[in-house]
């Protein structure tokens, strides 16, 4: 690994001498190579791009078929996917963006992308960073500071280009790390949205921002004008929530829940919560409903739940029904094979998954005493209800 202070240098890639390089060095180890070359320029900013396009190749597919260059520690690791980054794209309709804390520049690539961008405005505050996006990012604004400090700047260039705010959106991913971990809560953040917020909102017509999959989304209620909740699954996993202000708007934000796939997305959107409507039973019917990640956090699987007439039951967000559900990417959907008391299931042998939920083994100890191996077309749901422990064996349906 390069040392974590040294970051890759621009300049290092201003000859042909870098292409030839890292096509001929494409398959060597990069251990190897840092072992000798160590942190000696420019093949430490060299290796770098090797370690990056095999770790995240599939999280840039379009930044490795141009000459965009990566930084070397945690900028790429904690940077949005492409996809994600052109899904935040597509909810900006103003001609002019702002960024304000780009990190690798990932968003701000994907909205430079859009058709009718008219122009951009970057910062970030590391000056490693920085110096990679004047040369990513052409044709863009830059600055070097803390988004705050930024603002004078910004202000600057919208008079300049004579820009109103009605055709500006703000997009802030704020600094959710602390020393003793990430946080999660938004006046912890670095800048802190919820002090900053009406400044912004001066300025533009949207606030993006962009808040960890912890969230609370109660919490997020502190944004003003707050007119929609996103909760971004990708891959299977919930990767980001956004909030979105507009100035003046008024009523209750209206809560997404959007899975992304490689060309496409669905979207599911609730105002009203009717959890209440949804009725508990104890007993499993002949099919098992999980909600996917993205539905699980939006919370709009207890809605989902009313329109589909499913039936809530008593362990987690598990939900039952008589009949077989549609497919559909936001949940998966299981035919109940058999409910017992722990271990005392009769196991195909072809294996399966194993999940537990609230049961106090974890899946490894439960696989080693079944003796079952691992499969995809099975699983077993390990759960806890009260004092009571039961197992179930479903069959994953398509």
């Amino acid at each position: 690994m390069a040392h974590p202070k040294l970051q890759v240098h621009p300049e290092d890639f201003d000859g042909p001498e870098a292409i030839v390089w890292l096509a001929s060095h494409k398959d060597s180890s990069s251990a190897d190579l840092r072992l000798k070359h160590g942190l000696s320029r420019p093949f430490s900013s060299w290796i770098a791009q090797l370690e990056v396009r095999r770790k995240y190749g599939t999280k840039f597919p379009a930044l490795l078929q141009s000459n965009w260059i990566f930084p070397t520690g945690q900028a790429a690791e904690q940077s949005s996917s492409e996809r994600t980054a052109q899904y935040k794209a597509g909810l900006i309709s103003t001609p002019y963006t702002v960024d304000l804390c780009a990190g690798m520049g990932i968003d701000s690539w994907a909205f430079n992308q859009r058709i009718g961008n008219h122009g951009h405005f970057v910062n970030e505050l590391d000056p490693g960073l920085s110096q990679l996006l004047k040369v990513n990012l052409k044709n863009t604004e830059h600055t070097a500071t803390t988004a705050e400090a930024a603002l004078p700047d910004l202000k600057r260039w919208l008079h300049e280009k004579n820009v109103a705010p009605s055709e500006v959106t703000i997009y802030l991913d704020p600094d959710r790390r602390t020393g003793a971990g990430k946080s999660v809560a938004l006046g912890d953040a670095s800048p802190n949205v919820v002090i900053l917020q009406h400044e912004f909102l001066k300025l533009s017509r949207t606030l993006l921002t962009k808040h960890s999959p912890m969230v609370d989304l109660k919490a997020l209620h502190e944004l003003e004008y707050l007119c929609e909740i996103h909760v971004v699954e990708y891959q299977g996993e919930c990767k980001e929530v956004l909030a979105i202000q507009r100035a003046e708007y008024t009523g209750e934000p209206t809560i997404k829940a959007v899975v992304l796939q490689e060309h496409s997305l669905e979207v599911l959107n609730y105002l009203n919560n009717e959890a209440e409507r949804v009725p508990f039973v104890t007993e499993l019917e002949q099919f098992l409903i999980q909600p996917g990640p993205g539905l699980a956090k939006s919370a709009l699987h207890e809605s989902l739940a009313v329109a589909e007439e499913w039936k809530k039951w008593t362990v987690g967000n598990l939900y039952t029904a008589s009949e077989r559900p549609t497919p559909s990417p936001f949940y998966k959907c299981y035919k109940v094979i058999e409910l017992a008391k722990p271990y005392k299931l009769e196991l195909p042998p072809e294996g399966g998954a194993i999940e537990r939920i609230g049961y106090p083994e974890h899946p490894e100890v439960i696989r080693k005493k079944l003796g079952w191996k691992e499969g995809r077309e099975n699983k077993l749901f390990a759960v806890k209800r009260g004092k009571e422990k039961l197992m179930v064996l479903v069959k994953r349906l398509e």
